[in-house]
C-alpha cells in the first residue's frame, strides 16, 4: 500500500512540473512573438502570434488577436515605406513610416523619419532654381530650409545641415526678392541656429541652375522575411 501511496504521489508530483514545464513553453513562445515583433521581423512575429492562438491559454487573450493584426499591418507600412522611399515619393513615405513607429516605436526604420526630412529639404533646394520666378525661388528655398530645421528637430545630427542652410539663405539673396531676408529672420523656423555635430557629406547648393542635385541616401532597415524558427 505505501509503495502504491509512494508511485501515486510521484506520478502526481511529475504532472505537476510536465504541466508546469508546458505552460512555461508555451509563455516562452509568446514572449518571443513579442521580441520578434519589436525588432521588426514581423513575418516571423506574424506567424508566431499564429500559432500562440491555437493554445487554450491564449484564446481568450484579446492581445494575441491583436498582435497577428499589428504584425501584418506592420509588414504592409514597412513595404509601401521602402518602395515609396525607393523612388524618392517622401511624403507618402514619411506617412507611412509614422504609422509604423506608431505601432512599434522600436523599429529599426525609425531612425529614418528625420533623413527623410532632409530629403525632402534637399529635393526643394535642388528644384529651386528651376522655378519660373525668383519669387517662386525665393519661397521653395525657404520651404527647404524649414525642412532642414524640421529633420533638427527630429533628432538629426549631420553637419551637413547647417552648411545647406547657410546655402539656401544665401541663394535666397541671390533671387533679389524684397524682404527675403526679413522673412528669414522673422521666421524663427527659417533662422541658422544649428550646431554642426558630425561631419558628413556636405548637401550641394542650388545658388546656379546648373549646380549638381543634392544626394540623400534613406537606407530602411532589412525586414527578415523567413520563416519563425520552430520550437
Amino acid at each position: 500500500m505505501k509503495t502504491l501511496r509512494f508511485f501515486a504521489s510521484m506520478l502526481a508530483i511529475a504532472s505537476i512540473s510536465f504541466m508546469a514545464f508546458g505552460q512555461s513553453t508555451r509563455t516562452y513562445l509568446l514572449q518571443e512573438a513579442d521580441d520578434y515583433f519589436k525588432s521588426g521581423r514581423y513575418w516571423d512575429a506574424f506567424f508566431l502570434y499564429r500559432e500562440c492562438a491555437k493554445l487554450p491559454e491564449f484564446q481568450s487573450e484579446s492581445k494575441v488577436t491583436d498582435q497577428i493584426s499589428y504584425s501584418s499591418r506592420a509588414l504592409f507600412l514597412t513595404r509601401k515605406f521602402q518602395d515609396f522611399a525607393a523612388i524618392r515619393r517622401y511624403e507618402p513615405a514619411k506617412s507611412n513610416l509614422i504609422e509604423l513607429i506608431n505601432l512599434n516605436p522600436n523599429d529599426p526604420n525609425r531612425g529614418q523619419l528625420p533623413r527623410i526630412t532632409l530629403a525632402q529639404g534637399a529635393e526643394l533646394h535642388r528644384l529651386a532654381w528651376r522655378q519660373p520666378t525668383p519669387q517662386a525661388t525665393a519661397d521653395m528655398l525657404k520651404r527647404a530650409i524649414a525642412y532642414y530645421h524640421q529633420a533638427i528637430r527630429e533628432g538629426l545630427i549631420d553637419a551637413s545641415i547647417a552648411t545647406s542652410i547657410k546655402q539656401a539663405e544665401a541663394s535666397i539673396k541671390d533671387t533679389g526678392v524684397k524682404d527675403a531676408e526679413a522673412a528669414i529672420n522673422a521666421d524663427p523656423l527659417l533662422k541658422t541656429n544649428t550646431t554642426p555635430a558630425q561631419n558628413t557629406a556636405p548637401v550641394a547648393s542650388p545658388r546656379k541652375a546648373g549646380t549638381a542635385p543634392p544626394e540623400v541616401i534613406i537606407l530602411p532597415g532589412t525586414q527578415n522575411t523567413s520563416q519563425p524558427k520552430k520550437n
